[in-house]
């Protein structure tokens, strides 16, 4: 049966049951009807190609309704249900390696003061090193000066003058490489008090938590 039938037999009344009409073995047999996109309604045995997007409705010969089939997620509706999606596996992700982070924290200090000196240490040691490129500049940073007053007075002996000016562009390249390794120590350093700053708060948070050691009986 055409949903065009279907839809003229409704609108006239022919499918309702009239007086002691019995339904037919097995229960009324079900119609679709469907609105699509434009607001017309179709009738049929099935849905029609031009509700795919639509909820279709299941109702029975008497014109009750059956059932009610939802109509399909649209395009919007399919992306914001993967960002959520994404959204929840993303916090589970950082949950779990918090929880890693939470596990080894614990694991690894006995006491707070153990950050502490592991901090110190690790700072000192960059301190460290930041003090002997310092002295490693002092005598380039002299050798520079000396070249430079030799340039100028070596007036217009171009060889010389070249020689020199080679050495020049040399020492300022051991200069800059060595400030270069300094600046670059001292945010080592920033960091490392930011990340132990931040490892000690969190240690204190979860020894909070933690539940008191039971207390032993004599």
């Amino acid at each position: 049966m055409s949903w065009k039938t279907l839809a003229c037999l409704l609108t006239l009344g022919l499918l309702l049951p009239g007086p002691g009409a019995h339904a037919a073995p097995g229960g009324p047999s079900s119609i679709k009807k469907c609105q699509d996109a434009t607001g017309k309604w179709h009738y049929g045995d099935t849905a029609a190609d031009e509700c795919s997007r639509s909820k279709v409705t299941v109702i029975t010969e008497k014109g009750t309704t059956k059932s009610v089939i939802a109509a399909p997620p649209t395009e919007a509706e399919l992306k914001a249900h993967e960002a959520q999606r994404e959204s929840i596996e993303a916090e589970q992700a950082r949950a779990a390696e918090r929880a890693r982070k939470d596990t080894l924290l614990l694991s690894t200090y006995g006491v707070e003061d153990d950050i502490i000196y592991i901090r110190d240490r690790k700072i000192a040691q960059v301190e460290a090193s930041v003090k002997a490129s310092e002295e490693t500049l002092k005598p380039l940073r002299a050798a520079l000066a000396r070249m430079q007053a030799q340039a100028a007075d070596e007036g217009k002996d171009a060889k010389t003058a070249e020689a020199t000016a080679k050495n020049i562009e040399m020492t300022r390249n051991q200069i800059a490489r060595h400030e270069a390794a300094i600046a670059a120590k001292r945010q080592e350093q920033e960091a490392l008090r930011k990340q132990y700053t931040e490892e000690l708060e969190r240690y204190r948070e979860l020894k909070k938590k933690a539940p008191a050691a039971p207390v032993s009986k004599p």
